[in-house]
């Protein structure tokens, strides 16, 4: 286990102040249908990235976005609502413990991040025509402070309905490109209660 910079529960809590300014959450949900979790630039990757080595059972999770000044600064994908006793790296697949782990994170290069399923995305990177990264791409230009959907009909080709599940939560990233790191939380137990990917948004 390694020390995360900051206490993220405390972080998190609604209202806390920063550079002056009051922070808010904007919340919303994803769906993981194999539990093995991605987080990257949405629209500037050159290859699919690997899915984290730390695995959740699929479900509908909640993902909360820190916003600071207009800014988002952390995204945190809750796993169980329950204070984190330690940290960790999350490691994509492929990456040991070691000197790899340490600079761990992914490139920010089109000023956004994003959760998703590795399931999903390889489905979305298969997609000839990338319409899917226009769509976010002029929505994230819309809304600078909160979170964009792509749901599960975009990626089946089917036509959505009331109950159609979110299945890539996307976000701007802090104040734009940069290398960013995901942590893990667990409790006491060694059950995982979130992933946090910081954009260095600090109110020191």
């Amino acid at each position: 286990m390694q020390e995360a910079p900051i206490d993220y529960d405390e972080r998190f809590a609604v209202g806390k102040a920063a550079d002056g300014e009051r922070s808010s959450i904007e919340r919303t949900w994803l769906s993981l249908p194999t539990g093995r979790i991605v987080a990257t630039d949405p629209l500037g990757y050159d290859d699919p990235p690997a899915p984290f080595v730390q695995v959740v059972p699929p479900g509908r999770y909640r993902v909360d976005l820190l916003v600071t000044g207009r800014r988002i600064a952390a995204a945190r994908l809750v796993i169980r609502d329950e204070p984190a006793a330690s940290w960790e790296r999350a490691l994509p697949e492929g990456i040991l413990y070691g000197s790899d782990a340490e600079v761990a994170g992914y490139d920010v290069n089109a000023g956004a991040g994003c959760f998703t399923d590795e399931q999903t995305f390889q489905q979305l990177s298969e997609d000839p025509g990338l319409d899917w990264q226009l769509t976010l791409l002029e929505d994230l230009a819309w809304m600078r402070d909160g979170p964009t959907v792509i749901p599960r009909s975009e990626v089946d080709g089917c036509p959505g309905d009331e109950g159609d599940e979110n299945v890539l939560v996307a976000f701007p990233s802090g104040e734009g490109g940069g290398t960013y790191r995901t942590w893990v939380g667990r409790t006491g137990r060694g059950e995982i209660t979130c992933f946090v990917t910081d954009f260095l948004l600090r109110d020191e």
